[in-house]
């Protein structure tokens, strides 16, 4: 009868340590998976500025080219009226 009831105690024992085992594994899987979101959503932001750059950039680019387009115009209707 004793040896029944170490037995069991034991099988109880292995038990909580597996649970426990698993929870700590649960614990690590989900502060992983929590850094990895974290790295892409900073990732989605750093391709959006970059876009956003890059459009700014294409915008200033086409401002001076109208700038320069006008002054080239005026130039030449300056010069026509002359």
């Amino acid at each position: 009868m004793l040896r029944v009831q170490e037995m069991i105690k034991r099988c109880h024992q292995c038990m909580n340590m597996i649970v426990s085992a698993k929870e700590h594994q649960a614990a690590e899987a989900n502060k992983n998976a929590a850094i990895l979101l974290e790295e892409l959503s900073l990732e989605r932001e750093r391709e959006e500025t970059k876009k956003a750059a890059a459009a700014r950039k294409r915008d200033r680019k086409k401002l001076k080219k109208r700038e320069r387009a006008d002054r080239d115009k005026d130039t030449m209707d300056d010069t026509a009226a002359g």
